[in-house]
C-alpha cells in the first residue's frame, strides 16, 4: 500500500497536480553523509585499477571551428585539456572554448555536447542524498558499477579525464536516433517524451555507431552527480542552488526569469544555462540509468513544479525521483552522453 501511495504521488507530481511534497524528504546530515560515502566507496572499490591516461602527445591538436579527422586533443587558454572525437568540431565562440566554463563541441549531425572534466570532480556518487523524493537513503539503489557497460564508461572517463553530456534535452532525429539540439519553435524538432528508459538506452548506444572514436550512452546517476558537482567546483553555482532552490536558474513554473515555462522547448532561456548546458533544472524531468529497486530514477525536476520555493527542498536540480521504467510520460525526457573509445 505504501508503494502504491508513493507511485500515485509521483504520477500526480508529473502531471502538475501536486507542486509541494508533504513527505519528509530528508534524513539527518550524518545519515546522508554516511550513505553517500558508502556508495562512493562501492564505486571506487569496483572500479579496479585505473587505466593509464592517454598519451596526449600522440594525438593531433584540435582547432576551434575545424572538423577533426581523428581523435584529437585540445588545450584551452588555461592549460586544461579535453579530447575531441573524430568528425566533431569545437565551437568558434570564445565563451564556449574554456573547459572550466563548458567546452562545447558539435557532432556530424549538428548535436552539441559539453565536456565534463573529471580531473577535479571525480566520477562518483555525490552527497545529494537528502533530495531523493520520498527516500532519503541510498540503501535501495542498485550498484551499477558491476555492469560491463558502466565499467567501459568509467574506464574511458579515467583514461581521458572526462566525458561529454548533451547540451540540450534530447529530441528525436531521423532514424529514431536522439539529438542534442536547441529547440525554440515547433519547426526545430520535438523533445523526446513518452518512452521508456530501455528505449533511451538503445537509442543512445546507436548514436554515432559508425564512429570508432566515441560511444553514445544513456547517462547514469553518477554522470548526473559528477556534472552537478562540477558546476559547484567550477564556481558556476553554489551548492544551495543545486540542492535546495534552483529557481534562479531552472525553468520552473515559479522561476525568476521566464513567463512561459514549458517543456516543449529546450535552450529557450539563457538564464537556464549553467556552464553552457541548458535546462538541467526544471523544464522536463530526465530519465537516467540509475535504479532504485525496480524503478528508474529521474533527475532535474519539471517545469510544472517548483524548484525549491515551497519548503526549500522541493524539486531542485539534484532531486532524485524513482518511478517505474515502463511508464511513458509526456514531460519526461533524457540526455544523450558520450564517452571516448
Amino acid at each position: 500500500m505504501k508503494r502504491m501511495i508513493c507511485a500515485l504521488t509521483a504520477l500526480a507530481m508529473l502531471f502538475g497536480l501536486s507542486a509541494c511534497s508533504t513527505q519528509n524528504q530528508s534524513k539527518t546530515a550524518s545519515a546522508e553523509s554516511s550513505a553517500a560515502e558508502q556508495q562512493s566507496q562501492k564505486i571506487e572499490a569496483t572500479a579496479g585499477e585505473a587505466p593509464a591516461p592517454v598519451a596526449t602527445g600522440d594525438l593531433p591538436e584540435a582547432v576551434p571551428g575545424q572538423v577533426t579527422e581523428a581523435l584529437s586533443r585540445f588545450t584551452d587558454e588555461n592549460g586544461d585539456t579535453a579530447f575531441i572525437p573524430a568528425d566533431f568540431r569545437i565551437s568558434e565562440n570564445a565563451d564556449e572554448q574554456t573547459i572550466n566554463n563548458g567546452l562545447v563541441v558539435t557532432g556530424p549531425d549538428g548535436s552539441e555536447f559539453v565536456w565534463i572534466p573529471t580531473t577535479v570532480t571525480a566520477l562518483t556518487a555525490r552527497d545529494f542524498g537528502s533530495y531523493f523524493f520520498n527516500d532519503g537513503s541510498l540503501s535501495g539503489y542498485y550498484d551499477e558499477t558491476d555492469l560491463p557497460e558502466y565499467q567501459a564508461m568509467a574506464d574511458s572517463t579515467a583514461r581521458y579525464g572526462g566525458f561529454y553530456m548533451g547540451r540540450y534535452e534530447a529530441s528525436r532525429a531521423d532514424g529514431n536516433l536522439p539529438a542534442s539540439k536547441r529547440i525554440t519553435d515547433f519547426d526545430g524538432g520535438n523533445i523526446w517524451v513518452n518512452f521508456s528508459p530501455q528505449d533511451a538506452t538503445v537509442a543512445c548506444e546507436n548514436l554515432y555507431a559508425d564512429n570508432d572514436t566515441v560511444q553514445g550512452f544513456f547517462p547514469w546517476g553518477a554522470n548526473w552527480d559528477t556534472m552537478l558537482q562540477w558546476l559547484v567546483d567550477s564556481g558556476n553555482k553554489l551548492l544551495k542552488a543545486i540542492n535546495e532552490d534552483s529557481t534562479s536558474w531552472g525553468n520552473y513554473s515559479n522561476d525568476s526569469f521566464s513567463d512561459s515555462a514549458s517543456g516543449i522547448y529546450t535552450g529557450l532561456w539563457e538564464d537556464a544555462k549553467a556552464n553552457n548546458i541548458y535546462d538541467l533544472a526544471g523544464n522536463n524531468w530526465e530519465w537516467t540509468q540509475e535504479r532504485n529497486g525496480s524503478n528508474y530514477v529521474m533527475r532535474g525536476g519539471g517545469y510544472n513544479l517548483m524548484g525549491g520555493a515551497c519548503n526549500g527542498d522541493d524539486f531542485p536540480a539534484a532531486v532524485r525521483d524513482p518511478l517505474p521504467g515502463n511508464n511513458h510520460h509526456p514531460n519526461v525526457t533524457f540526455r544523450v552522453a558520450l564517452y571516448l573509445k
